[in-house]
């Protein structure tokens, strides 16, 4: 039986392993290939790789690894009102010709149990369409 006085502490310790139960970390996302959501480009490896990095770099998330031979970028969001503690983001890039590319973009809270993040997939689409676009653009001189 547990003392009175402890039930406070008891109480707060199992409502913290609630919250934090299905929490999302950098290993268990960087292996979550075939998980996600995918998109093809009509642009070569390359520049999606690179558009992606930039993707990633406008929305200020913070570039945990990358592995380009492997096609891997391993991303984290900071905290925020809908995300109590951010998010885990793999994008997965894969040859699909040599002139298309495939996408997949796989997104999990850090803490589950309050968590409403941007749709990250359709938010890394667009970018990455932005940057394409942007890299085809004449400059003007």
């Amino acid at each position: 039986m547990v003392a009175r006085h402890l039930l406070p502490r008891v109480a707060l310790l199992l409502a913290l392993g609630a919250l934090t139960a299905g929490c999302a970390t950098v290993d268990s996302v960087k292996d979550a290939r075939g998980q996600g959501v995918k998109r093809t480009f009509r642009q070569p490896y390359d520049a999606v790789f690179d558009a992606a990095l930039a993707a990633a770099a406008q929305r200020k998330l913070e570039l945990v690894g990358q592995q380009r031979g492997e096609g891997r970028i391993l991303l984290s969001s900071r905290p925020s009102l809908g995300s109590m503690g951010g998010e885990q983001i793999a994008v997965f890039v894969t040859r699909a010709s040599d002139s298309s590319t495939t996408v997949e973009v796989v997104a999990k809270p850090v803490v589950a149990a309050v968590s409403f993040p941007p749709d990250w997939p359709a938010v890394i689409f667009g970018d990455i369409e932005y940057e394409l676009a942007k890299r085809r653009m004449p400059r003007r001189p």
